[in-house]
């Protein structure tokens, strides 16, 4: 059934619509509008992950669905853990990355505890490469209380009329979430100390509008809005934890965009440059799902597959579903074939934390492995009592082979219960007995053996050896596997 309104009746909603659009902020000399494209934790995903667009698809979006254009009222900044991850980025240590986030436009990121993967060489080369400066206001040389040289404090731009600050802060759980000894002249100061310092400065050299982007969880977010708020900050953007945030505490919004780029937050900014004040704020996570990409940004990422090493992608097996990373057949792929791989350990530990991505489905190839496990580490056996490898069960809550949790305690594999007094040989990631996760077992132990082992290589023998394909596919011939604890 048609309906015809009256004339009066059209004027009337004519009326309220043009009221609406009055009550929109429109830009004057002095009210500006910004909009910010926010991500985390990329962690090299440039490519397509569990079904999103990837790099390429993400660009496509902002242009099309975001209006983006180089020379709009945008900003696209990180909040760091940008290349530590798949075989594409990991492999080349960052550089791929880099190159792919200058494309697409980012101004600023600040550095995660994993971009000290490769050691601070690599953020120096890395640095040189990127269009943008890396942020991190909280990072100090412990010898000197100076930046180091590849680390800016903040960054001001000039934006659609907007003296933009960007002011980055970088976590205090690096030195536990990178490998110790790659950070070890460094120190990481709190968060609220680096604004008290720079905030002032930021506002002296004429920002219109500061922002926070820390490589910080919500928690950490949360607890840093009062001080934001005294300081007139509007947005703390965050990352670390991996989470999708979109809230408001004190009057400060806070925003965490997921990770693996499946997904960013736009923020719109009305912003008054006479008063230095947001008289309009709004902020929505979106999603990136798979779909037709940037075909540059999709060829620039094919010419940096193509400089992997020869064999990176040669088939070793083959996974019909998902396997989660903390799955039984994940804890065989990984740490039981650890202790295959050393017949003289008895018990292997890692970190869940270490254990970066699922295995996808597909042919599994060496980058597969990469990507689990996208950190250099070797493998090494140190001697525990039962007492302290029990102290270290119940205190750290490993990924555990070798040994199953009962309702009667633990049992060792050949079903024997954990001795207290007895001595184990026990194997794990040189990371971790370094400290890295809060590990502290080398008080226990403080001459590891050095087994010579990579901690990828058991997994690739043991794909090798399973000879996986389509009608025999990888979670079937893995088997039956003991949870761990």
């Amino acid at each position: 059934m048609s309906m015809r309104l009256r004339p009066f009746v059209l004027l009337f909603l004519i009326g309220l619509l043009l009221a609406a659009c009055d009550a929109v902020p429109r830009q004057t000399e002095t009210l500006r509008r910004l909009i910010i494209l926010h991500t985390n934790d990329e962690h090299g995903w440039m490519d397509s992950y569990k079904g999103s667009g990837g790099a390429a698809g993400l660009l496509r979006l902002w242009e099309r669905r975001e209006g983006y254009t180089p020379d709009g009222p945008y900003l696209i900044v990180s909040s760091g853990d940008m290349w530590t991850g798949p075989a594409i980025s990991t492999s080349l240590a960052g550089e791929s990355m880099v190159d792919v986030m200058n494309a697409l436009g980012y101004r600023s990121a600040t550095l995660g505890n994993h971009d000290f993967d490769f050691g601070q060489e690599a953020i120096r080369k890395r640095r040189l490469e990127a269009a943008f400066p890396f942020l991190g206001a909280n990072i100090r040389l412990r010898s000197t209380g100076a930046l180091p040289d590849y680390v800016e404090p903040y960054t001001l731009l000039e934006i659609n009329g907007i003296r933009v600050g960007v002011l980055g802060v970088t976590t205090v759980e690096t030195p536990v979430d990178t490998r110790p000894t790659n950070v070890a002249d460094l120190e990481f100061r709190p968060y609220a100390e680096a604004l008290e310092l720079y905030v002032p400065e930021m506002r002296a050299a004429g920002a219109d509008l500061i922002i926070v982007v820390g490589h910080i969880c919500g928690s950490e977010t949360e607890a840093l809005a009062e001080r934001a708020a005294a300081f007139g900050i509007p947005l703390i953007a965050g990352g670390h934890c991996h989470e999708q945030i979109v809230q408001t505490v004190g009057g400060v919004t806070l925003i965490e965009s997921g990770y693996f780029l499946q997904g960013y937050t736009r923020v719109d900014l009305m912003v008054d440059t006479a008063q230095d004040r947001v008289v309009e704020l709004q902020a929505e996570y979106k999603t990136n799902r798979r779909g037709a990409g940037d075909p540059g940004i999709a060829d620039r990422i094919a010419s940096w597959a193509r400089r992997l090493p020869a064999g990176m992608f040669d088939p070793l097996g083959y996974a019909r579903e998902n396997i989660d990373r903390l799955s039984p057949e994940m804890h065989r792929l990984l740490f039981e074939a650890w202790l295959e791989a050393d017949p003289q350990a008895e018990v292997a530990l890692a970190s869940a934390r270490y254990v970066q991505q699922d295995l996808l489905p597909g042919e599994v190839t060496q980058a597969s492995v990469i990507g689990m496990l996208p950190t250099e580490n070797e493998l090494v056996r140190i001697e525990l009592t039962g007492e302290q490898l029990l102290e270290v069960l119940e205190a750290r809550r490993p990924l555990v082979a070798g040994l199953t949790e009962t309702p009667d305690g633990y049992r060792l594999a050949d079903g024997e219960p954990l001795d207290p007094q007895a001595i184990y040989r026990v194997l794990l990631p040189e990371t971790l007995y370094l400290g890295g996760n809060y590990y502290d077992v080398a008080r226990f132990d403080p001459s590891p053996t050095s087994t010579g082992i990579d901690w990828r290589d058991p997994t690739l023998a043991l794909l090798r050896s399973l000879g996986t394909s389509r009608l025999n596919p990888l979670e079937t011939a893995l088997g039956p596997s003991a949870p761990a604890p």
